[in-house]
């Protein structure tokens, strides 16, 4: 009877392990932000992102509030690949009624994968999460168009 209880212990500790361990994945970040994210739940996609992904993240969510509720459409994400390379990961998905493949990026920040998003980023079109770069794009030509008058 001892060496029963033992082993459902073992196995019992395993799986606990094996089911806390393996939602700091690159992948598992990824989706549980995106889920967060196609619901425009800025607030709780902020929690799997790094501190400049949460800025970001506010400035979309003050841009989402000024849209009329028939433009706000969850949108379905499918994770098809994932890559590690030590302390950064890239993730790939697909949007649901998208062609292509979009990325987001990961680092690791104190032990924990963080999706990692920059303005510039957004700009490119890489790693955007499906966003809108017009809002930031309007920020740098902004910056460029006032360089410019100091210029003249």
């Amino acid at each position: 009877m001892k060496n029963l209880m033992k082993a459902a212990t073992v196995v019992l500790v395993a799986f606990m392990m094996a089911c806390s361990g393996g939602g700091d994945t690159p992948k598992a970040v990824a989706e549980n932000f995106l889920k967060s994210y196609s619901k425009l739940d800025f607030d709780g996609a902020k929690k799997y992102g790094t501190e400049e992904t949460g800025k970001l993240l506010d400035m979309m969510s003050s841009l989402t509030k000024m849209m009329p509720d028939s433009a706000k459409k969850e949108v379905k994400t499918e994770i098809t690949a994932e890559k590690v390379d030590g302390d950064k990961a890239t993730v790939t998905y697909k949007e649901a009624g998208k062609d292509g493949d979009q990325t987001l990026n990961l680092v690791k920040v104190d032990g924990k994968w963080k999706v990692a998003m920059s303005k510039d980023g957004m700009n490119g079109g890489s790693g955007a999460g499906g966003m809108d770069s017009g809002a930031t794009t309007m920020d740098s030509t902004a910056s460029a168009a006032s360089a410019d008058t100091t210029k003249k």
